[in-house]
């Protein structure tokens, strides 16, 4: 019998209080041997499981718990929060009420016997929002269902620096657009030769919260701001900026967001072998 587990062990039933997005206490990190490998001391253990996946309690089926051992940070990256790098996320949640930032990173995930991990129960410090949880969702289905763009058009924004720019131009304002959308030649990405441009328009989706005019002000500032300090760049790259439009979550509709590309940070070529870059550095 493995250290630690009771002679008469709790048996993982349906009605599992465990929930994804919840986080593991100290004693069951130290149980299963979790510790971040960045930050040891500021550990922090996500359920990434679906509910289904955790409320089903026929073992020989679903045998285990998927977590993501993360770490807190002191302060978010704008680059990393809604989801927008498909490597790592900056999760907003509460911690004793208050707001925390939890940093996971998609190559960090464990697997959890459930029959050892029904002993533990969640930490009741923390507890996650339901836009967080959503967010966390679509950052996990992110990294097999990313948008890839043609390399011509990758390499052209890299070596006229554009996209170093743009990442510098977004990080500030990471709370307010949760999306970044590219509609690369209305809807035809394709490879071009040299000197044929491509033309491409950027969609900003921002947050309205709970100042819906303040918000709608700073995202088209933020537009202007990257077509006017983009529009050049670009062109010289061989790459037309058609425009910078911003747009509140409750405006832009299904039908729109199928059509365009969802550009994230890290994922910007079909390349494999590219240099992507990971969590920031300490």
């Amino acid at each position: 019998m493995r250290a630690g587990l009771s002679e008469n062990p709790i048996m993982w039933t349906r009605w599992t209080p465990w929930r994804q997005g919840q986080v593991l206490g100290r004693n069951a990190q130290a149980h299963f041997g979790l510790v971040n490998s960045r930050d040891p001391d500021a550990s922090c253990v996500v359920v990434i499981s679906h509910d289904c996946d955790l409320a089903n309690d026929q073992l020989e089926v679903e045998p285990d718990v998927e977590v993501v051992v993360g770490r807190i940070v002191d302060k978010s990256d704008g680059n990393f929060a809604w989801g927008k790098a498909p490597r790592t996320l900056h999760l907003q949640v509460l911690r004793n009420g208050q707001p925390a930032t939890i940093e996971l990173a998609q190559t960090a995930k464990a697997k959890l016997p459930k029959r050892e991990l029904a002993q533990f129960v969640s930490d009741p410090e923390f507890g996650i929002q339901p836009e967080a949880l959503s967010t966390l969702r679509s950052w996990l289905a992110a990294r097999y269902a990313r948008s890839a763009f043609p390399d011509t058009l990758v390499n052209r924004f890299k070596h006229c620096k554009a996209e170093e720019r743009f990442v510098k131009l977004l990080g500030p304002s990471g709370a307010l657009i949760s999306f970044v959308y590219f509609d690369l030649d209305q809807g035809n990405n394709v490879e071009r030769p040299h000197g044929d441009d491509y033309e491409l328009s950027i969609v900003l989706v921002f947050v309205p919260g709970d100042n819906p005019s303040k918000a709608a002000e700073a995202a088209e500032a933020l537009a202007v701001r990257i077509e006017t300090e983009l529009d050049e760049r670009l062109e010289a790259g061989g790459v037309s900026l058609t425009g910078c439009m911003a747009i509140s979550e409750d405006d832009i509709t299904v039908s729109q967001a199928r059509v365009l590309s969802q550009w994230r940070l890290e994922h910007m070529t079909h390349r494999a072998a590219d240099d992507q870059p990971g969590p920031p550095e300490l």
